[in-house]
């Protein structure tokens, strides 16, 4: 034999292939004909994973390759190299190399050599079948094998007993099975045959396929004698016929629904026997009978099915899961209507099954998938006995638990520690046993079956003997009654938090539940439910049965215990986890925000909380809780006051102050507890000494964790500093941040937005920076950017960036943005701070603080600097977009370019970036984002008022505006603006007709209320509000000047709002003169002059910078009458305000520069409530502010302001809020920048003069409503930057293009109404936080 042909003639070949037909025996086993069988062999490749380790198929590849290899690879050759264009109708390179291959002599020689050899060995292996493949008991002749070989195939497996050695294919023989065989394993199965014979026809029918006679015309006949056989109580006899549907069932076919049916009209008929073979409840199991093994043999077989055969079913035609799914209700639907535990009722197939499979995983796996959910719920209506026994078992337990010495509980302690599944052998259950596995059964089944909408609505369940139908509500009820009663979980903690606990179990159930929020809405979300289960936690706070509830059942039991309570604690957590499930605990099943009550589940939780943490809990209510217990309380309370909603309706129980002075109690426990040395002689007592001072470490942590989640809303940061442990929080989320830890179990993300809200305050940043966020954040993105501390060899290049800032970089740049948002941060880090230059710099030396990024990425002004970066142009540029998005803030551009001349540098650059020979400068990456800088600082003005130019370079266009290196920019990036001068403005509005508005206002002082029902300021808004909605350009100039005027006296009318005294102004001539103003207020005159240039609302006149600086000083003058040092360690709260009078700018640019009538509006103004919110200097360091507040560094403008923007984003604009979550962006800082310099840059002149006149005459909630107007507008663009990471840039730098007031009014009215009452009363209650 040629050792090419190897494997493949011979006797090699005979045995390869029937080592091949052996193994793909379990693929012909399951076809049901020759065409099948054909099929099967066809696809053997993709059915058999060991396909390519048989040893035929391994010596054919080898051949192919050996003698087609080089062929193909030829052909190869020849294409490749091959200079002929391909024609459009030709087929594929590949297409015509297997052509040529196909039609090559080496393939023809080779294709007619395997024919001949695979047809010797065939024809070989057909000769001698017997003594190849057969036992010896068959002996066909070839001509019948043939023959039979039309009609059809199929396997017999031959005894184990028989046959345990021998070639593997002995042990499930290929066998042509007759027609006559069929009959004769019929009739030896019948009920009339002797045993030894019956045996005989089982010992064939386990010998053959069980397809074979299931497909076959005999399966009737034999189905019903294999009823008769499995009833038989011959053991043998049991023996085999179990042995046949263990082997039905190990295969995937379709006709295993045959002999699950089968087995279940088996079970069906033993349970409606008449022989009385089924045990009565109260004699309980015994499973030492014959009978009973046999059952739950039985019953095994049938969960183990029912549990694998989801994993295939949806293959085979809906016939199938028809028929197991009504023979299963069929036989689980047998019942003698319940009782309690001692009567005659006998044991039903649901008692067997939850014994087997305690927590009905058959049902929950079937109800899993939509295919088999649907036709289950279906079926369900006509087997609704099914779901009846459930409740009415459920409903008995609850009922029972009332029992004297609860004979329940005793069960649920002894059923947890045996049990069928714990591979534990029983030899007996009691009654009690039985009844409480079908409990667990049963509220297993039903917890899932509330998931779904067809399974709620089967309910409500009308029970015998019932005048009222159970709800969902009443069998909730009676479940968290279990969980509740003290009397079921009085064990150790090691035994009450065992597996089959009732408590544990309903509350897994129950939370099961609390994870869907639309099911647990229409479930759960029920006063009635909510005070069940807050009933243990009522009794510690009234010991007496609570007014109003329906059960009293607690008069006869002790308070609840440890794990009850933590169980309460564990549902409720799930329930306040969701927005839905928050809203219900706080305002209560209607989820009326507007008439909340004290007796919601909120404040219940909240009180009981806070008497633990003070230790005020009454003594007669039982023993003080643990510290786990009030741990998953105060957690709860958390869940609710890290939303605005939330905190809204707790801050009256101070929880920030209780926590912070638990939490120091704590922290001097900590420090006080003795910690014990390790010695040899190691004692219980050192031990126990290490237990307790890790238990109070726990303590302490769990304290500051809670008390850091009042930082989520801009009110609860107020709260936090107020507490006077900010650094302490800040420090430990700094270390969990790092260690990327989830926030809580319920919170997968949220440090982020922490850290955001955090950084929006000064005292919030002074936090920041002593844990080392800001210096590690530096870090990180220098590593990205540059290099890092590390000197490890790289052995793949970085990839080179094609974005100006790439994906890699762009997480950075967000979160740096993030803490560099607000004025007062970067104040905090950046005040009086000098850069730290240098001559030379190395190339791994990093910047470690903000000042210090400024200078290397920014501020690249020197030779040492740009040779100390590896990517130069990347890394300058990410720095110049840091600048950008800083300098939206103008405080902080004013900050920056007073105290780093940062215009100076990058015009100076741009001016040294052009070619020799030439003036015009290059336009390349850098000066395109130089030129956006130095134009978007220089200029000021809306959507409509100046030009930015774009950052980006097309490659099929010239730069489409001029670069420059000096200023005033050039004339194209200022659009010229229509309109009238000061003087012609003046002139020509008094000569034109009256508007409804001006009429209104020239005849105030004959203006009468109507009958004390309207007032003036309510005419003035109603007219004021048809005015900029019909005529929004018709309300300005002159008409806002004078709607300016006359409001002022009319306000001062209402007590309301006169929240200020107004102080007599002491200030001189030369006082204001010699008043000093810091370069980054005088650089902010100068804009604002320069604006009102370009508007044409003031004259270019060098006298306009005189008045406006007077009116700044003379303001500062006034306020600082009005202010105390601060003893905070905070530089923004040191001195005036350090940033830029913006109102007042805006109001002598209102007034045309007329210094007196400006003058005179600001100091009435002053003594009004909206003056703290619009006016952001007049109460910076207050005597009017209490010390806590003033001393904060936290203005109000942020606490309440940004606080109730919150509150009604998270309401009306869910997704909005959302995303900015997701973001790591808040919507307050965002709004209070925008609101800070009056949304200048970012409106157009006209909407800024009626944002200031609608929260004047209308109220200072409209600031509120406009911000939220703001964000409904940028809705979608909101959800599309949050898809790109850069929400924060955008909302930055972006103007509010399409915004006008007039537009959105109406929308403000409406959240008027909802919201006023909370809103206002809030905001105008400014001596309280």
């Amino acid at each position: 034999m040629s050792s090419s042909w190897k494997g493949l003639e011979g006797d090699d070949l005979i045995q390869n292939l029937r080592h091949l037909l052996i193994n793909f025996d379990p693929h012909i086993r399951e076809a049901g004909s020759s065409d099948q069988v054909e099929e099967a062999l066809v696809h053997m490749e993709e059915n058999d994973e060991n396909f390519h380790r048989y040893e035929f198929v391994r010596q054919l590849k080898r051949k192919i390759e050996e003698v087609l290899g080089p062929i193909v690879e030829d052909e190869i050759e020849k294409q490749s190299t091959s200079t002929g264009s391909v024609d459009i109708g030709q087929d594929t390179l590949v297409s015509r190399i297997t052509d040529r291959v196909i039609h090559s002599r080496h393939y023809n020689d080779l294709s007619k050599k395997m024919k001949k050899y695979i047809l010797e060995a065939v024809d070989y292996l057909m000769k001698n079948f017997d003594s190849e493949f057969g036992t010896g008991r068959h002996r066909d002749s070839a001509d019948q094998l043939q023959a039979n070989r039309q009609t059809r195939k199929t396997y017999i497996v031959s005894d184990e007993d028989e046959s345990s050695c021998g070639s593997s294919f002995n042990q499930g023989m290929m066998w042509y099975t007759s027609h006559e065989m069929l009959e004769n394993v019929a009739e030896k199965l019948g009920k009339t045959k002797d045993t030894q014979t019956r045996i005989e026809g089982m010992q064939t029918l386990n010998q053959n396929s069980p397809g074979d006679f299931i497909n076959s015309d005999q399966w009737i006949r034999i189905r019903k004698n294999l009823m008769d056989v499995m009833a038989d109580p011959d053991e043998q006899l049991s023996y085999l016929s179990q042995k046949f549907i263990v082997r039905a069932f190990t295969t995937t076919s379709q006709y295993t629904k045959e002999v699950y049916t089968l087995l279940a009209d088996y079970l069906i008929g033993q349970f409606n026997s008449r022989r009385g073979l089924i045990p009565k409840v109260k004699n309980g199991l015994d499973v030492q009978k014959g009978e009973i093994v046999k059952l739950i043999k039985a019953f095994r077989l049938l969960n183990e099915f029912q549990q694998e055969t989801i994993n295939y079913w949806i293959r085979y035609p809906d016939k199938y899961l028809e028929m197991v799914l009504e023979s299963t209700l069929s036989l689980f639907s047998i019942h003698q209507p319940g009782a309690p535990v001692g009567t005659s009722a006998s044991l039903t197939p649901i008692h067997f099954v939850s014994l087997i499979d305690p927590k009905a995983q058959w049902f929950i796996k079937w109800m899993h998938g939509n295919y088999s959910r649907m036709k289950l719920l279906n079926l369900l209506e006509k087997y609704k006995s099914i779901v009846v026994n459930a409740v009415y078992h459920c409903l008995e337990f609850s009922a029972n638990r009332k029992m004297p010495f609860d004979l329940m509980s005793e069960v649920s302690d002894n059923f947890s520690k045996t049990s069928v599944k714990d591979g534990s052998f029983r030899l007996y259950y009691t009654g009690a046993e039985l009844e409480y596995s079908y409990f667990i059964h049963s509220v297993f089944l039903l917890g899932r079956l509330l998931c779904f909408t067809n399974g709620r609505k089967l309910f409500p369940i009308k029970l015998k003997d019932t005048d009222e139908p159970v709800t969902i509500t009443k069998l909730l009820v009676a479940l968290v009654l279990i969980v509740v009663d003290p009397s079921l979980s009085q064990g150790n903690s090691k035994s009450s938090t065992s597996r089959y606990e009732p408590g544990s179990l309903v509350t897994e159930i129950l939370k099961n539940l609390c994870s869907s929020e639309q099911v647990c809405e229409i479930c759960l979300y029920k006063d009635e439910i909510t005070n069940t289960l807050l009933s243990p936690v009522s009794q510690y706070l009234d010991t007496m049965h609570r007014p109003g509830s329906e059960y009293s059942y607690f008069e006869d039991h002790h308070i609840g215990n440890e794990t009850t309570l933590l169980h309460v604690a564990d549902i409720v957590s799930m329930i306040a986890s969701s927005t839905r499930g928050r809203r219900h605990l706080i305002y209560g099943e209607k989820k009326d925000i507007f008439t909340r009550t004290k007796a919601s589940a909120a404040h219940i939780i909240a009180k009981f909380t806070r008497k633990a943490l003070l230790g005020e809990l009454p003594h007669e209510a039982g023993p003080a809780p643990s510290k786990a217990v009030i741990g998953a309380y105060l957690y709860i309370c958390r869940q609710l006051y890290n939303t605005c909603e939330g905190l809204l309706v707790l801050y009256p129980y101070d929880l920030h102050s209780v926590g912070a002075i638990a939490w120091r109690e704590a922290n001097r426990d900590a420090d006080n507890a003795v910690t014990p040395t390790p010695s040899d002689n190691s004692s219980d007592s050192d031990i126990t000494t290490k237990q307790g001072k890790a238990d109070i470490q726990v303590w302490e942590d769990t304290l500051r964790d809670n008390l850091l989640n009042f930082a989520s809303t801009a009110k609860g940061i107020l709260l936090l500093q107020q507490t006077g442990a900010i650094n302490e929080c800040m420090s430990y989320m700094y270390i969990r941040y790092e260690q990327k830890l989830q926030v809580s179990k319920c919170e997968k993300f949220g440090y982020g937005y922490m850290v955001t809200q955090v950084a929006g305050t000064a005292p919030g940043m002074v936090a920041l920076q002593k844990t080392g966020y800001i210096k590690a954040l530096i870090a990180e993105l220098w590593s990205v950017m540059e290099s890092g501390l590390s000197d490890a060899p790289l052995y793949t290049a970085k990839t080179w960036p094609v974005d100006s800032v790439d994906r890699h970089s762009h997480k950075h740049l967000v979160r740096l943005l993030n803490v560099l948002a607000s004025f007062p941060a970067v104040y905090e880090v950046l005040s009086h701070k000098p850069l730290p230059t240098q001559d030379e710099y190395t190339f791994r030396e990093m910047p470690e603080t903000i000042a210090g990024f400024i200078d290397r990425l920014i501020l690249v002004d020197s030779p040492g600097k740009i040779h100390s970066l590896f990517n130069y142009e990347h890394s300058h540029v990410f720095g110049l977009r840091v600048l950008s998005v800083m300098i939206s803030c103008r405080d902080t551009f004013l900050l920056l370019q007073s105290q780093y001349r940062f215009q100076d540098v990058l015009l100076k650059a741009q001016g040294e970036n052009k070619p020799s020979d030439r003036d015009d400068l290059i336009v390349d990456m850098l000066s395109v984002e130089r030129n956006y800088v130095l134009v978007k600082s220089y200029l000021i003005g809306g959507p409509s008022e100046r030009v930015l130019p774009p950052r980006i370079l097309n490659e099929d266009s010239v730069y489409p505006y001029p670069l420059f290196s000096s200023f005033p920019v050039p004339r194209d990036y200022t659009p010229s603006l229509g309109g009238r001068t000061t003087l012609k403005q003046a002139f020509v509005e008094s000569e034109d007709e009256e508007n409804d508005l001006t009429k209104f206002l020239s005849n105030t002082k004959s203006f009468k209320a109507d009958r004390g029902k309207t007032t003036w300021l309510e005419r003035c808004k109603n007219i004021l509000t048809k005015m900029i909605i019909a005529k929004s350009d018709q309300v300005k100039g002159m008409v806002i000047q004078q709607l300016l005027e006359t409001c002022v006296p009319q306000l001062s009318k209402v007590p309301e709002e006169c929240v200020f005294p107004l102080l007599d102004y002491t200030g001189t001539d030369s006082a204001v003169k010699a008043f000093h103003l810091s370069p980054l207020q005088t650089l902010g005159i100068k804009i604002a002059v320069r604006y009102g240039i370009h508007l044409k609302l003031i004259h270019t006149s060098a006298d306009v910078t005189e008045k406006l600086t007077h009116l700044i000083k003379q303001c500062a003058c006034f306020l600082q009458q009005q202010q105390k040092s601060a003893d905070a360690n905070i530089k923004f709260l040191q001195g005036n305000y350090p940033g830029f009078d913006w109102f007042a700018a805006t109001v002598f640019l209102i007034f045309n520069g007329n210094i007196e009538k400006s003058w005179q509006f600001l100091y009435k103004f002053s003594t009004f409530g909206c003056s703290g919110y619009l006016w952001t200097p007049r109460l910076h360091s207050s005597v009017h502010l209490p010390s806590a507040l003033m001393s904060s560094g936290i203005s109000p403008l942020f606490s309440s302001t940004g606080h109730n923007i919150e509150l009604i984003l998270q309401i009306e604009l869910p997704l909005v809020a959302s995303a900015f979550r997701m973001s790591g962006y808040t919507p307050a800082q965002i709004c209070v920048h925008w609101l800070k310099q009056c949304f200048w840059d970012y409106l157009d002149w006209q909407d800024i003069c009626h944002y200031v006149c609608i929260c004047i005459v209308m109220g200072i909630d409209y600031q509120v409503y406009m911000c939220v107007a703001i964000l409904r507008h940028l809705q979608k663009r909101i959800m599309e930057h949050m898809q790109t990471q850069d929400l924060i840039i955008f909302l930055k730098e972006t103007s509010l293009e399409g915004f006008h007031v007039s537009s959105n009014l109406r929308f403000m009215n409406e959240l008027e109404k909802r919201y006023r009452k909370i809103v206002l009363s809030d905001m105008l209650n400014i001596s309280k936080p």
